[in-house]
């Protein structure tokens, strides 16, 4: 019934508010009963009392013929009295005698009946020193009654009476249900307004889920351009501002994805056009057999080629797939240049440049997979000598700069245009001049060296001047 998240954030503050309002509403109820309450033993102790002290004039005791002592009352004066007082506290007065034999009544407001008893002598016992309950006074009533009493006392601290005060506790629950209707409907009223309130805010809560939740439906569908409009700076618009980021991040990586599979099909494409054209034209005699070494020389750097680049894609996918392991070893980064440089010799002679720098380098230890540093190492280099014009020169340096092992790698040469520099270092990119100069690449090499050094924790750079030169450099920790 309550799956939604408005339903069920609705239903719990909802029934957090109404838990509330009724817990305040029987709190207020006993604090109201008990006030009530306490306020009318005080105002039925202290009339008691005040009457108590005032009923002495009208009460005095002779001896009587028989020698035993006779209560002499002034009942009219003693029942102006009494009626006054009980009128003004709505409540009912007797008085008795030291013996419980009653005296005096008020004039009732109350339908009581207390005048079918002629005596209170079982409660007397409990008057002496002062006396109060909720109850039926010893059955002198048939429902519940506050009721306080005192002793009425002559001058000489003698006992002539007692003098009772009750009021019914049914007029007092009638106050109190009275004070509770009057609450009750102030509760529901603010009840009203304050689940008005809860809804609004549940739906204002719950708005913002829905469209992303929409969002997350579109994006699942491969609609990347949907944005989650994000107001405040909660928690819920951080969320939505981490779903556009993840938006943006996802339609990268689908730009990217799209790329990589159109540059694959295309870097496979080309070499195995070439290989399936050439050799057809051996099969089908349209290649002569003179010529076909030399074809069959380009069938191979085809296979090379190809084998390149699935060993590319390989690492790719390893590095990609968090699979690589990388094994650091403590390694000579001087030492890994210079058998770069040694294996690269006949290439290097054949253009005829010159290397620099070296007679300079610091030697450098660091912590890193060797394998990987040299393949860093083996692709800036190989790019160098690529793109490094006839006659011209490389100069490598290797530094140490606070805590890192800095490499540079400058070589001259026609530089990179600067509208290609930030791309530059994306998977299967070649710009218009590499093309032209570099048939065999495919686009990955300074994608790997990128990749390589951020695992490595370091970071890689470029520099280049058209026409003048282009420099390459990366460093990584030491330890």
């Amino acid at each position: 019934m309550f799956k939604s998240v408005f339903s069920k954030y609705l239903l719990v503050i909802s029934l957090v508010v109404i838990f509330g309002f009724l817990s305040m509403t029987l709190l207020q109820i006993f604090l109201t009963a008990d006030a009530l309450a306490e306020e009318k033993e005080s105002l039925l102790s202290e009339n008691v009392q005040n009457v108590a002290g005032q009923a002495e004039r009208f009460m005095f005791t002779s001896v009587g013929m028989d020698g035993r002592p006779e209560y002499m009352v002034r009942k009219e004066q003693l029942s102006l009295l009494l009626n006054g007082v009980a009128e003004a506290i709505d409540a009912t007065f007797v008085v008795t005698d030291s013996n419980g034999l009653v005296l005096v009544v008020s004039e009732e407001l109350y339908s009581t009946p207390v005048r079918q008893y002629d005596s209170l002598e079982a409660v007397i016992p409990k008057v002496k020193n002062g006396y109060y309950e909720v109850g039926r006074l010893g059955g002198v009533y048939s429902t519940r009654h506050y009721t306080a009493a005192a002793p009425l006392r002559n001058q000489f601290g003698e006992v002539l009476g007692y003098v009772f005060a009750s009021a019914p506790a049914d007029a007092l629950s009638e106050t109190v249900k009275d004070n509770i209707r009057i609450y009750a409907i102030s509760v529901l009223v603010a009840l009203s307004l304050c689940l008005i309130v809860v809804w609004w805010m549940a739906d204002r809560f719950v708005r913002p889920l829905r469209r992303m939740a929409e969002a997350t439906r579109r994006f699942a569908e491969g609609d990347f351009s949907v944005r989650v409009k994000v107001k405040g700076k909660d928690e819920v618009a951080e969320l939505g501002e981490a779903l556009n980021s993840m938006a943006v991040s996802l339609s990268s990586v689908e730009m990217m994805r799209r790329s990589f599979i159109a540059n694959v099909s295309h870097e496979l494409k080309t070499p195995m056009t070439t290989i399936a054209g050439f050799l057809d034209g051996m099969m089908d005699g349209t290649i002569p057999p003179e010529k076909q070494a030399y074809y069959m020389k380009i069938v191979s750097d085809e296979v090379k080629r190809l084998s390149r680049l699935v060993h590319s894609m390989l690492d790719l996918s390893r590095i990609d797939s968090g699979e690589l392991k990388m094994n650091r070893v403590r390694l000579d980064l001087t030492e890994v240049v210079c058998s770069v440089l040694v294996a690269s010799e006949q290439r290097i002679e054949q253009k005829r440049l010159t290397i620099t720098g070296l007679e300079e380098c610091d030697r450098l230890e660091v912590e890193g997979d060797y394998d990987l540093l040299n393949q860093v190492l083996y692709n800036l280099v190989d790019n160098a000598i690529k793109f490094t014009n006839e006659g011209g020169s490389i100069d490598l340096r290797l530094q140490r700069v606070d805590n890192r092992a800095q490499v540079v790698i400058r070589n001259t040469g026609a530089g990179i245009p600067a509208d290609e520099m930030p791309r530059i270092f994306e998977r299967f990119y070649k710009s218009d001049r590499s093309r032209s100069l570099d048939k065999n690449g495919v686009g990955l090499g300074l994608y790997i060296v990128h990749t390589v050094v951020r695992l490595h924790g370091g970071e890689v750079a470029v520099r280049s001047v058209e026409g003048e030169f282009t420099e390459f450099s990366f460093w990584v920790p030491l330890k």
